[in-house]
């Protein structure tokens, strides 16, 4: 997770939130907030900029701790206050909604503790053994085998992890084990049953809702936020709605009643928040394949799916109605993609393999033949861009950036993109003359504002 406000907007913004989290972890005095759900389970939320969420729940196997933070820090003192809070250290399982650096950071902390993900987790994995031949952790990281059919539970549970005991402290450990999954796994606890349900790539690819059924307890990670963000369930440029509504439904069709809907970051939901959100992602996928077989264009979608009035309650929560606004539309064009051709992604394709002047090629030969087949819009290229900026191929974005202002010279967003790449290159003037030209469209840029002051405030140093 880690994209404040503008959705999927900020590579800067992304930057400040990890700096300003590297400052709060080198505190010692590392506070959270905790709120005691049952005698059982245990919230805590970490008193930092990004509000980060971590759950530990004491069965009568062991404890069991859901998301581990951003740094080792703040996990230490997270995991004294559980063994404070229940008087115990047996933790047996460390489990992660997605793979971000946000929630796993953290990990190393609980070396006795099996690690559980789904298999897109994997690679966070690999890097925390501390010294063993590659070969020997990865037999460490198991996929338990699940059947084809998302529908049904794994066919084999995972072991139980040694309990903490059982592990002379300070010294390395050798019994290193994390296990993976497709499609959903159910751990059998004794007391507790924890049913975990691949979402679909959606935020991260590799999110998972978690929920204890005892307890009418569902944690959802970063799929859905309310405050400081808004909901993050459609962030790659590959979707599985479908599966969404199907994982969704699963767990609210479940006998026990959600009494809790637990996020990664700040505030807890009721049941009836995810039903609207539900109930949000139903009617906007249904409607735009119906409008797709109709054979509408993407600006009819557009207003024939204005923003329901049930959503007004993020104003109160410091949205503004420009944020819901860009927010609906990101869902629509995010959404509209899935039942078309995505041209950023064939063009991304072709900078991958070959380079960034065959990538631009690829665009102007599909330009160059109009088709419904292929989806062009502003959106798709402007991620195409940060994600090219997010592996560091600054002049590859740039190109991608100029493409958008080719396509969308009336779209402030796309200066504003440019000029953040060529702020991150270190060309000063260039960033300088595109944030002005986004404020000329917008004046109400407050990204550009900032970033002119203190690129200005440079030049004067």
């Amino acid at each position: 997770m880690s994209i404040p406000n503008r959705l999927f907007k900020t590579y800067g913004l992304i930057l400040l939130c990890i700096i300003l989290s590297v400052v709060a972890f080198a505190s010692d005095e590392i506070s959270f907030r905790t709120q005691k759900l049952s005698d059982r389970v245990l919230v805590l939320t970490e008193e930092s900029q990004m509000e980060n969420i971590c759950v530990a729940i004491a069965s009568k196997s062991g404890l069991i701790v859901i998301d581990t933070l951003g740094s080792t820090p703040s996990a230490k003192r997270m995991r004294g206050l559980i063994e404070k809070e229940f008087d115990r250290d047996d933790f047996i399982y460390v489990i992660n909604t997605h793979h971000h650096w946000d929630h796993s950071n953290g990990n190393p902390v609980f070396p006795e503790a099996t690690f559980i993900g789904h298999e897109g987790c994997r690679r966070i994995y690999y890097r925390w053994k501390p010294s063993p031949p590659s070969s020997r952790l990865k037999d460490q990281v198991k996929t338990v085998k699940t059947s084809e059919e998302s529908t049904s539970e794994a066919e084999t549970p995972p072991p139980a992890g040694p309990p903490a005991a059982s592990i002379p402290r300070g010294k390395a450990i050798d019994s290193f084990q994390a296990i993976t999954f497709k499609d959903r796994l159910t751990l059998d606890m004794g007391d507790l049953t924890l049913r975990m349900i691949y979402f679909g790539r959606a935020h991260s690819g590799s999110d998972i809702l978690i929920h204890i059924p005892e307890e009418g307890i569902l944690m959802t990670g970063d799929l859905f936020l309310e405050r400081g963000w808004l909901p993050l369930f459609s962030g790659l440029p590959e979707l599985d709605v479908p599966l969404w509504i199907q994982a969704i439904d699963y767990c609210l069709d479940a006998k026990s009643e959600i009494k809790h809907v637990i996020p990664g970051h700040r505030d807890i939901w009721n049941r009836e928040k995810l039903v609207i959100w539900r109930d949000y992602i139903v009617q906007l996928w249904e409607g735009l394949v119906a409008a797709e077989e109709e054979g509408l264009s993407l600006e009819d979608v557009e207003k024939r799916f204005p923003l329901d009035q049930r959503f007004s309650y993020l104003k109160d929560l410091g949205h503004s109605d420009a944020d819901l606004s860009r927010f609906h539309q990101k869902n629509i064009h995010a959404f509209w993609s899935q039942l078309k051709t995505s041209a950023a992604m064939i063009v991304e394709q072709s900078i991958m393999e070959s380079g960034i002047e065959a990538g631009l090629a690829k665009y102007r030969e599909l330009k160059s033949k109009p088709s419904d087949e292929y989806f062009f819009d502003e959106s798709s290229f402007n991620l195409l861009g940060y994600r090219l900026l997010g592996q560091r191929k600054t002049d590859e974005a740039i190109e991608v950036f100029k493409l958008n202002i080719a396509a969308y010279p009336d779209s402030w967003n796309v200066y504003d993109s440019l000029a953040e790449a060529y702020m991150i290159k270190g060309d000063r003037e260039l960033a300088i003359k595109y944030y002005k030209k986004s404020l000329e469209i917008n004046p109400e840029n407050n990204n550009a504002i900032e970033m002119l002051k203190r690129l200005q405030r440079r030049e004067t140093e």
